[in-house]
């Protein structure tokens, strides 16, 4: 043979060398590879979660542009209901009390999610057949005040189902 068909040749055993294989890295102590198989059960139930929390910041949404259209000659007042959402950017100032005081019988997430979807529907069910007189009577206090409350409320959830996200799921997830 001639010598450029020994070049081809010898390049093409190097182009035959594959690199290692998933399955050989695994073996070596590195990280498995993300997988969600047996985690569909642990996604769908903080779906339901974060779903459950943004229901009523998704009311905050629509009460929020009524209370721009009410009040749209006072800045003052929008600018009053909009105190309602300082919660959420807040929540890593009491986020190390979620963490740290729970009761042993419920355990350290449930602890907080329990008692903070309670609260959040009693709030909802004093709200619902109220908010129309809140509107009528044009009291942006007591709506942010309530929203305040809702919005403490669904950032303490999320503390706790972040929390709980981390240990429910795989590490490589």
């Amino acid at each position: 043979q001639s010598s450029s068909g020994r070049d081809a040749s010898a390049g093409a055993s190097k182009a035959e060398e594959k690199p290692k294989s998933p399955e050989k890295r695994k073996s070596r102590g590195k990280t498995p590879e993300p997988s969600l198989e047996g985690e569909y059960g642990n996604i769908c139930l903080l779906l339901l979660l974060y779903i459950m929390q943004a229901i009523p910041m998704g009311l905050f949404g629509v009460v929020n542009m009524e209370v721009k259209e009410l009040f749209k000659d006072s800045f003052s007042e929008q600018g009053t209901f909009m105190l309602a959402a300082w919660p959420f950017s807040l929540k890593l100032l009491w986020a190390p009390l979620v963490d740290s005081i729970y009761f042993e019988r419920m355990g350290r997430r449930k602890s907080w999610m329990v008692p903070a979807q309670l609260a959040i529907g009693c709030v909802l069910l004093y709200l619902a057949p109220r908010i129309e007189g809140f509107f009528a009577a044009r009291d942006v206090s007591s709506l942010t005040a309530l929203f305040f409350l809702l919005y403490f409320l669904c950032a303490t959830q999320d503390i706790a189902v972040d929390g709980w996200a981390l240990t429910m799921l795989r590490t490589e997830n």
